[in-house]
């Protein structure tokens, strides 16, 4: 008997298991690709809500730290009087409120007092603007201790309760505490004995392009300094304002002991003129006078669904102007009325395989046309309101 050897494949058989095979292969592929794809997006996604996350929390704590003034001195009595926010970017020098105010949606100045810092009031009405500024203390903390004297390389702001105001650097200070120097920046006036001294920041933010990779970049100016970059691919940043509704009033106008403000800068009794401003006796940037009685210079506004009146950029940058027209460091007196800011901001994904070609998706679209790897523009609406202002 003749054994036959074991029957094996034919040619076709292989040929069959072979194409069998691949084409489970190609589909596990397709199956895969998907995840694969996601795989890849999902750094980037994540990468641009940190980011995100990022540049919220840095504009919302600094809105939050503006509106508030000092908290000794008839600055603590008081309304602030001078602008919590500047709707543009300030770095220092006066705002430059020419050819249509500082009025801008897409930058933010916030200057802000800290409670805790030193305070004092000018003992004596300076000479000039250029003068050093002699201080007496607004409490039983002498000058001299360290807890109660301002601090040379610090900034501080100086206040008359009239809407004048100055933010300088703070040059030198004597060994007691009472004679403080500003050298090179000098003041808007020459304020008068009795104006508030205390020391305070201020933060400017604005986009701009990095200029070695051409990325939009969140950045911040802190306390006159240098722009420094705060998180990138942040392609665009709004502001909106709202404020007190009413028009300002002067409360219990007849008792000079008594007499107040809604908000805003008192003015002076009727009669009586402050030489250092342009207004007529008895008026300020915020009232009038007529038939002797105080008359507010802004209108009442409507009411806006969060309570508040809608204050859009044009109202910012039309006047009246505090302290005065003629003033260097002269802003809006709207912007004494904002209790609110609402900011709209966007970023994007770092990464231009990430952005597609949609440009409601994308600010700045990329080269993907998979949709796996789509990672969409995020945008975020925050509502901050200023610290201590009244309601």
């Amino acid at each position: 008997m003749v054994r036959r050897p074991p029957a094996g494949f034919t040619l076709v058989e292989l040929l069959v298991a072979m194409a069998l095979t691949g084409v489970a292969l190609g589909l596990a592929v397709l199956l895969l690709r998907p995840a694969s794809e996601a795989f890849r997006a999902m750094p980037e996604a994540v990468d641009a809500q940190q980011r995100l996350r990022v540049a919220v929390r840095s504009l919302v704590e600094g809105i939050g730290l503006a509106g508030a003034g000092p908290s000794q001195g008839w600055g603590a009595r008081a309304q602030p009087t001078w602008p919590p926010v500047l709707p543009c970017r300030f770095t220092g020098s006066p705002p430059g409120m020419l050819a249509g105010g500082c009025a801008r949606d897409d930058a933010i100045t916030i200057l802000g007092v800290d409670l805790a810092a030193p305070q004092a009031i000018l003992a004596e009405d300076l000479a000039s603007a250029n003068a050093p500024m002699r201080l007496a203390p607004l409490s039983a903390c002498a000058l001299s201790r360290a807890e109660c004297r301002m601090h040379e390389g610090s900034r501080a702001l100086v206040a008359d309760g009239t809407g004048a105001w100055d933010i300088v650097s703070v040059t030198a200070v004597s060994e007691d505490g009472t004679i403080v120097d500003h050298a090179g920046m000098p003041l808007s006036r020459a304020y008068t004995a009795g104006a508030i001294v205390s020391e305070a920041g201020s933060a400017a933010f604005s986009i701009q392009n990095d200029s070695a990779s051409g990325a939009p970049q969140l950045r911040r100016a802190l306390d006159g300094a240098a722009d420094m970059p705060v998180v990138d691919h942040v392609t665009a940043m709004r502001f909106e304002y709202f404020g007190e509704p009413l028009a300002p009033q002067v409360l219990d106008d007849a008792d000079i002991e008594r007499r107040r403000t809604s908000y805003g800068p008192l003015p002076p009794p009727a009669g009586a003129d402050n030489s250092l401003d342009t207004w007529m006796p008895g008026e300020n940037c915020l009232f009038s006078r007529e038939a002797g009685q105080p008359v507010a210079r802004l209108a009442a506004r409507p009411v806006d669904e969060s309570g508040l009146a809608r204050l859009p950029m044009a109202a910012l940058a039309d006047g009246p102007w505090c302290p005065d027209s003629a003033s260097p460091n002269r802003f809006d007196g709207d912007l004494l009325r904002v209790r609110l800011v609402r900011l709209t901001l966007r970023v994007q994904a770092a990464s231009v395989s990430a952005r597609g070609a949609d440009p409601q998706l994308f600010s700045r679209p990329g080269t993907a046309r998979d949709a796996g790897r789509l990672v969409p523009d995020l945008e975020v609406r925050v509502d901050v309101a200023l610290r201590n202002t009244p309601r």
